[in-house]
């Protein structure tokens, strides 16, 4: 993972901290968190992969994120699942690394990946991601679920259909136990 635009983003970060109006710092200190929050999703993928928190006497990573970092388990594979995203659509992972998009359009994508597929959002992913950079993530998730809702028409029908064919029952105790 080049960390480049990262490391650029601190920089102005820091240059904002210093000499910059309090909006522009804001503004500042938002891109280098986010573009942290994406280096953090890829380092922590790497240390899964490699299972260096062994070497720490944690069992998992999930568990070594809990004692090292202070965050649940549930954010942990967030940004397991976050890095996985990274890797197969580069022009997010680019605009993440720049602080140019949030880590939650990041996990936005990840859903898209699960429901709509990869191939398509990789021949999409530069008009999803010029988007994500001007949209909040609840904007981009209702846009990538209409997409799949206009992609697999019949699935949420038959999803209901199959519910419904399921039939409940009860079993009571009797007088013999």
């Amino acid at each position: 993972m080049d960390s480049r635009s990262t490391i650029e983003a601190m920089r102005a970060a820091a240059h904002a901290i210093s000499a910059a109006s309090d909006l522009d710092c804001v503004r500042a200190i938002q891109t280098a968190q986010d573009a942290l929050d994406a280096e953090k999703a890829a380092r922590l993928a790497a240390i899964g992969v490699s299972r260096s928190y062994e070497l720490e006497g944690a069992s998992t990573l999930a568990t070594w994120t809990r004692t090292e970092l202070r965050i649940s388990a549930k954010e942990a594979k967030a940004l397991a699942r976050a890095a996985s995203t990274l890797e197969q659509l580069p022009q997010v992972a680019e605009a993440a690394q720049a602080g140019l998009i949030r880590l939650n359009h990041v996990n936005v994508f990840t859903y898209g990946l699960k429901h709509i597929g990869a191939e398509l959002l990789v021949s999409e992913q530069e008009w999803l991601v010029d988007l994500a950079k001007k949209c909040e993530p609840a904007e981009l998730h209702h846009l990538i679920k209409s997409l799949r809702e206009a992609l697999f028409p019949d699935e949420l029908d038959q999803a209901w259909m199959d519910g419904m064919d399921k039939q409940d029952f009860q079993v009571n105790a009797g007088r013999g136990g």
